[in-house]
């Protein structure tokens, strides 16, 4: 199915192909493909349909990234139950609202190191069968092979090596905004990344909006104060 998504686009197979073979086997609304990134926590890296990644990158919680840092796949058939809550009390009610009943996260591994997730969401709650294991397992395989690419790597791979794959547009201003922040507070951009995760997490706005923001200057970060300044 991969390759034939590709060719009717005549493209190259890529991470983003992936994740629609993944949506329509699974009958999944939402897939993404996270990257362990240095800036940040989580970069996605692929998506199809109405994913949650967002909302785990502001959080700083949710299944995705408990599976990463545990290197071992997280799979909730029923976020409504009061477990799913207790264990992710931001993220559970939130992802809820968004019409996702189920998640399921495969780690992507080399040997003992995660590279990233393949995430696979729901709107309906219950398990994972045999073979939607299988065809998941299977998905998160290739999608570890298309961001190694060809070259043999190394269990010491540093991940910031890896290549990135097609992030859709709201990535790529979360991308521009984490460089911007940073010029602004003259510090790294895992601090720049915190201070605009911070923000959305504040103001109750998505994280991709603040972005926004501040690659239109309409937001611009300070650094001898907590406070932001509207332009």
């Amino acid at each position: 199915m991969i390759d034939e998504l590709a060719r009717a686009e005549q493209e190259p197979v890529g991470i983003r192909h992936v994740c629609l073979a993944c949506r329509i086997s699974l009958n999944a609304v939402g897939v993404g493909v996270y990257l362990v990134g240095a800036a940040q926590p989580l970069e996605v890296v692929g998506t199809a349909g109405d994913e949650i990644a967002e909302l785990q990158v502001t959080m700083g919680e949710g299944p995705c990234p408990e599976a990463l840092r545990q290197n071992r796949p997280v799979f909730v058939s029923d976020l409504t139950d009061g477990w799913s809550t207790k264990r992710w009390p931001a993220f559970a009610p939130a992802a809820v609202a968004t019409g996702v009943a189920a998640v399921f996260v495969i780690p992507l591994t080399l040997g003992a190191i995660a590279l990233g997730a393949l995430e696979i969401c729901r709107d309906v709650d219950g398990p994972l069968t045999a073979d939607e294991l299988a065809d998941a397992l299977l998905l998160a395989d290739t999608a570890t092979t298309l961001l190694l690419g060809r070259s043999p790597m190394s269990a010491a791979l540093d991940v910031a090596d890896l290549p990135h794959s097609e992030p859709d547009g709201r990535w790529a201003v979360v991308h521009q905004a984490t460089g911007m922040v940073s010029v602004q507070l003259d510090t790294d951009l895992g601090e720049a990344f915190l201070r605009l995760r911070g923000h959305a997490y504040l103001t109750g706005l998505r994280l991709s909006e603040v972005a926004a923001d501040v690659v239109a200057r309409r937001l611009r970060f300070t650094p001898d104060t907590n406070h932001e300044k509207q332009r």
